[in-house]
């Protein structure tokens, strides 16, 4: 393994519950070989606390021989504690206890079972009348984050909010689980020739077709457009040019729609345009059987959950142990009727299987979950056909 040298020009002493840990190896008292593994630890620890994930070394096996694996641990600890001292990204917010961890789990696994189902029952505000207020707003944090398809992201600081019972999510355009039955979306900017807005999901982006230079200026998503038959409208507030909708969303092309703005004169404009959707009124018609995959790899440590709905596939890393080298190809659609997926695993060492099958209930999604339950990361390769 060919190794990397490079030299830290400064040293910190960091304690850790009363054990020292040096965030520099002195090449004067250590061999370069032994400096180089040290080195690459604190590189992986550095990297990993700015990533929010948790402390552990041995995911990373594979980079040293068991002789150095003591001075690689060293440097490891020293660059993931540096990080950690410093709030992860310089923010001075110390980590989250584990109580506080825990919380949030548990309020990110009820809010995304909330957000799937349709979101329209109140679990979140009894769930956290459970805990004390210090521990509710961590619940809460993580309610609102999945609930929103957001990220887990620990070690942040929460915001100022105090109010105690957490106020249920404010309405945000008909949120049901995969998206609402209506829902608005801005886009302010400066363009020049063509620009294609692209709207998928909760998430909004611009794509310069003319090649000419685009300038966003600002934009917004209030809702998310569902995974369903939708129409979108958009109309042009401000700007010289032309906006149409060319794409409406549907299955065949993964639920995006796409607006585009023409400014056929000379030089840009500044333009902004108002979106709109409304659901079709089709999201309990079952539709006709079709058989497909997908084949999903990725190395696993603990737990993670491959989640499927119509074309989409996502991994969830449930154990927060951190999941890499996701890959997957699917075939065909899974279709919104109830029905069963088959799972096999071709490779890993620990166990695969269906947690959650399609049906009416859960919006037509099928969750498989892989578990790993021995120390450190394996390599999987699994099967999904239905």
């Amino acid at each position: 393994m060919r190794k990397v040298f490079f030299t830290i020009s400064f040293a910190v002493l960091i304690a850790i519950g009363g054990i020292s840990a040096v965030a520099q190896c002195n090449p004067a008292t250590e061999s370069p070989i032994k400096c180089s593994y040290y080195n690459e630890g604190y590189q992986d620890g550095t990297l990993d606390a700015q990533n929010n994930r948790t402390s552990d070394y041995r995911r990373y096996k594979d980079k040293y021989e068991r002789k150095y694996e003591n001075n690689y641990s060293q440097g490891y600890s020293a660059g993931y504690t540096t990080i950690r001292q410093n709030g992860g990204y310089g923010s001075g917010e110390a980590r989250w206890t584990r109580p506080q961890r825990v919380s949030y789990d548990s309020g990110y696994n009820q809010g995304d079972k909330d957000r799937r189902n349709g979101g329209q029952n109140r679990s979140q505000e009894r769930t956290a009348m459970q805990y004390d207020p210090e521990l509710g707003r961590y619940y809460q944090q993580g309610y609102f984050d999945a609930f929103y398809n957001r990220d887990r992201q620990y070690d942040v600081q929460l915001g100022g909010n105090q109010n105690y019972p957490p106020q249920y999510p404010p309405n945000n355009g008909g949120w049901n689980g995969n998206g609402g039955t209506t829902g608005t979306a801005t886009w302010n900017g400066r363009v020049d020739d063509r620009v294609n807005i692209v709207l998928r999901g909760n998430t909004i982006s611009v794509e310069d077709v003319g090649g000419t230079g685009v300038q966003t200026a600002y934009q917004n998503v209030n809702g998310s457009l569902p995974r369903r038959a939708t129409t979108v409208t958009a109309q042009r507030r401000g700007g010289r040019g032309n906006v149409s909708v060319i794409q409406q969303p549907d299955r065949s092309n993964n639920f995006t729609a796409i607006i585009q703005i023409s400014d056929p004169k000379g030089g840009a404009d500044n333009y902004k345009v108002d979106i709109s959707w409304v659901g079709n009124g089709q999201s309990n018609v079952e539709e006709p059987y079709q058989s497909g995959s997908v084949t999903w790899r990725g190395r696993v440590d603990q737990k993670a959950n491959i989640i499927i709905y119509g074309a989409d596939v996502q991994t969830e890393d449930v154990s927060g142990t951190g999941i890499s080298g996701v890959d997957f190809r699917v075939t065909g659609s899974l279709a919104r009727r109830p029905g069963t997926i088959n799972v096999r695993k071709r490779n890993g060492r620990g166990t695969v299987t269906v947690l959650q099958n399609p049906s009416r209930e859960n919006d037509y999604t099928a969750i498989v979950q892989v578990f790993d339950p021995n120390g450190g990361a394996d390599n999987y390769e699994v099967e999904i056909t239905w």
